[in-house]
Formats: structure tokens, sequence, C-alpha cells
């Protein structure tokens, strides 16, 4: 069932509008752009005297696996979720902030209008086309209605996004104008993702407390290159035969082929959904994060939070988010991937120089900023 849910603050100041900024949101708060979505309202909430409302999209269709048939079938009613969804926004606010560019044909009908852009991965080439590939044209639908929202980023007023490197690429390949882009990286909930007790994460999560733990979060997307982190486990096996590789999120049916072309079935753990994947990172030895295409990189920011040596790819936005404190690799290189995994699970001091130098990176990803930036570019558009 469709709905659209909104939470506003208390009326405080006369001389404002009742309808002040609305945040429009169309993804859970398992997600990433949910997270982003959730945390950012709250931190607004407590931060503004700003009456700020919050309304959301509850679709069932959000996620998409299992058999052919079924996932087209979600993709097609995601979108027409989404069309219905667009159609009721309510008018007469002073700002309008979109969370996704995939709800960007909201920017030509509702102004003053931002827009947060995580990554234009629909508009790159090699990214959109493994998209459609490795599917089997099934997320056709879903990439075209993407694109064809992202075009309407052009009519947003101001554009908010996660990195420089999205910043970069909505210049080149959308001509925008960067004077009216900021970058403000998102917070990490430092209560949540913190560093812990390995053996009694183990023990809580009943993993095993004497093998070599390898760790991946994520979707199951071409971009996300697990198909290079197999292979390279692969190798890894006949150095440390007891590794074991747990990957938490969705996973495609070429993905669970691949695992048992390589014969990994034994070493490997899959959870398509967790209660709290913070006590995983707590429990790797390693997290590795291969992916060649991001507008941010939750997983990363989240597993240096955590304490857990980051190996990542050397691409896009990560080398922003990973600074000097992880191991970055070129994303197709499936040797050289090899060769860090052995040198980090082999070197236990290294491993807690890593944990040590992430925890301070992670740092950088504080709420409070990324708000009062949101702040800001709010009351660049009242003034």
């Amino acid at each position: 069932m469709l709905k659209a849910t909104i939470v506003s603050q208390p009326y405080v100041h006369k001389c404002w509008k009742m309808k002040d900024v609305v945040l429009i949101n169309n993804r859970s708060a398992a997600t990433g752009i949910g997270n982003y979505s959730y945390n950012l309202y709250t931190h607004l909430k407590t931060m503004s005297k700003r009456n700020i409302d919050f309304l959301t999209l509850n679709s069932p269709a959000e996620d998409s696996y299992g058999p052919a048939l079924r996932i087209f079938s979600q993709k097609m009613k995601r979108i027409m979720d989404h069309f219905r969804f667009v159609r009721n926004i309510p008018d007469g606010y002073n700002v309008y902030h979109v969370l996704s560019p995939n709800l960007g044909m909201l920017l030509s009908k509702h102004r003053p209008s931002v827009v947060t852009v995580f990554d234009i991965a629909a508009l790159i080439p090699s990214v959109s086309k493994d998209i459609v590939t490795q599917s089997y044209g099934l997320d056709l639908p879903i990439l075209l209605a993407v694109q064809i929202n992202m075009r309407f980023l052009r009519n947003a007023d101001r554009i908010l996004c996660m990195s420089q490197n999205t910043k970069n690429d909505l210049t080149k390949v959308l001509g925008l104008n960067a004077k009216r882009i900021v970058v403000g990286y998102p917070g990490i909930d430092r209560t949540v993702f913190c560093q812990r007790d390995k053996r009694k994460a183990r023990h809580d999560l009943n993993l095993p407390l004497n093998r070599k733990v390898i760790l991946h979060v994520g979707v199951d997307e071409p971009r996300k290159n697990i198909r290079t982190l197999l292979r390279a486990f692969h190798l890894l096996k006949r150095k440390i035969p007891d590794a074991l590789l747990i990957r938490i999120g969705g996973m495609r049916e070429s993905t669970r082929r691949l695992i048992l072309e390589l014969g990994l079935k034994d070493s490997f753990i899959h959870f398509r959904k967790v209660d709290s994947v913070a006590f995983f990172y707590n429990a790797a030895d390693l997290f590795v994060f291969p992916s060649y295409y991001e507008g941010f990189g939750y997983p990363v920011a989240e597993a240096m939070s955590s304490g857990c040596p980051v190996i990542a790819g050397d691409s896009s936005s990560i080398p922003e988010v990973v600074g000097k404190a992880g191991i970055l690799f070129p994303p197709s290189d499936v040797a050289t991937l090899y060769e860090n995994m052995c040198q980090v699970l082999t070197d236990n001091s290294w491993r807690l120089q890593m944990a040590k130098e992430g925890i301070e990176q992670s740092l950088k990803f504080d709420w409070k900023p990324c708000a009062q930036t949101t702040l800001e570019v709010y009351e660049s558009l009242y003034s």
C-alpha cells in the first residue's frame, strides 16, 4: 500500500509561514539514501527554528531480488508508486528539499528547490552499461526512469552532494554551474558505529572465534564489483584456508553461481538483511569494498568508525572517504586485492594501526556540520 507520511515540528515563530521547509524522501531507512534522509531530518529539527516537515514514500517494491518475472514486476510497480507519490506532493512550502535525484521531476514544479545528489551512476556510461548487461535488461526500466529524472537537476536552485567527486561529475556530465553546488559530507552515528570487543561480537553473532573474517556490505549491483572480491578471496583461500567471507545485502543469481563455480560455498556466509550491521564490523578482521563508482560510500565510513581496517577501490569518491586511513587498490585488479588482503590479515600490528587511523578519519563525518551546511543552503534561498 502506497503511503505518504508527514511529520512536522511545532510552529515556533509567528512571522514565518506554517509551511516553511519540506524534505521529500523516497527510500527506506535501511538504504543509504534513507539513512541520510532520516538522520538529516532529525538533526535539522534540533538545530533550526524553522518549521520543517518530512514527506516519505513507503513502497513495498523497494527490493528487487528473486525470479526474473517477479523482479520486473517489482521494478514496474516501484516506478508507478513514484509517479503517484510525486503527483501528491503539496504546494505552499517556502523551500522544497528533494532528497534523491530519482525524484527530479519535482524540481520543475516546486520552487525554490534544493536537491541532494548522492551520485550520478545512471549517467556514467560504463556504469549504466553494466547495469543493463548484468541484469539481462531487467534493470532497464528503472535506469531509464532515473536518467530522465536526473535531467531535471538543471532546474534545482541549489544542489547538495556528498563528495567533491560527485560535484565534479555534475559539472562535467550535466554542465551544471559549480556555484550552485555545495559539498556536505554526511554523518556517522558513533553511538552505533563504534569500536567493541571482537570476540564478544563474534560470540553474540554466533560466528567462529578463530577464523579470519572478511566483511562486505552493500547491494549487489555491477558497480559494487563483488565479482573481483570473490575472485581475490578464492586466491586468498590458498594462503589462508580458514578465511571466511561474510556478505550483507541482496544477492543476484549470477553472484550465487560464481560462488559455486569458485568452490566458496563452505567459506561464504550471506545475510540479506540484519538487525544491526554495526556488530558485524566489530566482528570482522577486515572490511573490503571494491566498488568502482560511489557517490560517498557509507559502509567504508561505518567500518572505519567501528575500528575495522578497510581496503577499498581507488576510484570515484572513495579516496575522499578513506583518506590515508586505509588501503586503496585499482578496482579491477584481482591480484593486488589478494596481496593486500594477505598482508593485512597476517600482520596484527598493521591491522591495529589501520583501525586507529580509520577511527580518526571517520571523525570527519559528523551530522551537525552536515545539517549546518544544509541550513545555510536553505537560508541562501530565503535571502
